[in-house]
């Protein structure tokens, strides 16, 4: 609530800045570099009745160099961003190849595991954003892509599993056997491969600030924006793992991997989405000789 306060009262500040200091750019060529910032919401879709997930907190950071012309822009830049997202996955069963002698010393031919399944995670990606757009009177809009490269993946487990013994000699299987049911999971941080993401990425805002500098050829501007991402290409990859692994000394022994990785999940869509506020430093100017700079005047370009 606090950010949308700030935003909307420097939104009123910057419209009633004068029109006649805005800088006229409609006939010259102009270019920044730039440096963004922004926080926001972020979160999987998944096409899937057994999958949930709840979002978390998202950040991002760039650079990159921006183009002007008339009331269009075009940007290119280098952005690296983490994504978090936790995941639950409703009651699902693994049965292990083989079975093995129970605690009171029976032969088992199978036991069945019941997992319930909650991921924490959280990525670290190396973007290349693209975008292009139209600007006026301060505000601005544009809509690109980007191909993100996921540099760091991390996944914490929480969650309980069931353990149901099945035997030749009786008809179906036997539940909570002895001890074993009911048992709590939490894994260690584990990490694997994804592919490169694809998304669509857009963005709205307004030119906040925008100053000369002494030498009256420097621009400095920045911009507030909502921006959002949503994927395109499913983040899945070749399964990496198998849901559960058992130590077949001990069956209570077990490794829940991260659902992502393995053969139930690898093949599920899943997609990232972000939303959230974005804030862009740019510096810049124009070297054409045409350029009409007005000194100590705004230079939103218009």
């Amino acid at each position: 609530m606090k950010k949308n306060i700030v935003f909307i009262l420097l939104l009123a500040v910057s419209t009633a800045l004068p029109a006649k200091n805005r800088m006229s750019i409609h006939e010259d060529n102009y270019h920044f570099g730039y440096v963004s910032a922004g926080a926001g919401y972020t979160s999987l879709s998944y096409q899937s009745k057994d999958i949930s997930a709840t979002g978390g907190l998202g950040y991002l950071f760039g650079l990159g160099y921006e183009f002007r012309r008339h009331n269009f822009w075009v940007s290119a830049g280098l952005q690296f961003q983490h994504l978090s997202s936790k995941l639950s996955v409703e009651e699902y069963t693994y049965t292990p190849s083989t079975g093995g002698m129970d605690d009171l010393g029976r032969t088992v031919s199978a036991y069945h595991y019941t997992i319930n399944q909650r991921d924490e995670q959280s990525w670290l990606t190396v973007d290349i954003p693209v975008m292009a757009g139209y600007y006026n009177n301060g505000f601005y809009c544009g809509a690109g892509f980007k191909v993100a490269f996921p540099a760091i993946t991390s996944d914490k487990i929480r969650g309980t599993y069931d353990i149901d013994a099945e035997y030749d000699k009786y008809i179906g299987t036997i539940s909570d056997v002895h001890y074993y049911t009911s048992y709590p999971y939490k894994g260690e941080s584990s990490r694997y491969k994804l592919r490169p993401m694809a998304s669509v990425v857009g963005e709205i805002g307004y030119d906040v600030l925008s100053s000369m500098g002494t030498n009256d050829v420097i621009c400095h501007m920045l911009k507030i924006g909502l921006y959002a991402e949503y994927g395109l290409r499913t983040i899945k990859t070749a399964p990496q793992a198998q849901q559960l692994t058992v130590n077949p000394n001990n069956i209570t022994d077990v490794k829940i991997n991260p659902y992502l990785a393995t053969a139930a999940g690898s093949h599920k869509w899943t997609v990232p989405y972000f939303v959230g506020l974005k804030v862009t430093y740019m510096i810049g100017g124009s070297r054409s000789a045409t350029a009409t700079w007005h000194k100590g005047c705004q230079c939103y370009g218009y």
